[in-house]
């Protein structure tokens, strides 16, 4: 593994994107997601950042500014598994949190989460709200999770 960059998505990544889903299913995502993540890679809402490595994509996350109601929501956040356990997730997510800062119209930001996956965002201090049985997917549970900056 080389320097692992973080930049802004393009169209040219969307297959890379979709990649990183398709190792994560179905640990972390259902099959059925696919679909919506597609769309939403057609043109993402917001902020949404790669994680490249040596012209691959290896992580993918961004988040949705509601400046109305100075909330930021995250949005579809993952790293391949064959990277996982060497902090990048973290990398991505700081990155995330950081720009939402930077931006300076958000007091808070909301991730939707799985229980798998729920105590990632717990050291950066994050608070679980809610759990909805089968919330994401049949299967995977919701958990919604909040930040005060």
């Amino acid at each position: 593994m080389g320097d692992v960059i973080t930049r802004e998505y393009g169209l040219k990544d969307r297959d890379g994107c979709l990649a990183v889903l398709d190792a994560n299913i179905p640990d972390y995502f259902a099959s059925i997601e696919r679909a919506a993540f597609e769309v939403f890679l057609d043109d993402p809402p917001g902020t949404y950042l790669v994680l490249e490595d040596a012209g691959r994509i290896v992580g993918c996350g961004g988040y949705i500014p509601l400046p109305e109601t100075r909330v930021a929501h995250t949005s579809w956040g993952m790293v391949h598994p064959d990277y996982k356990g060497r902090g990048l997730g973290k990398k991505l997510f700081q990155a995330r949190i950081d720009a939402v800062k930077a931006r300076g119209d958000a007091d808070r930001i909301r991730v939707v989460t799985s229980p798998q996956t729920a105590t990632f965002f717990l050291p950066f201090g994050f608070v679980e709200t809610r759990r909805e049985k089968d919330g994401n997917a049949p299967g995977i549970d919701l958990v919604e999770m909040w930040l005060d900056l």
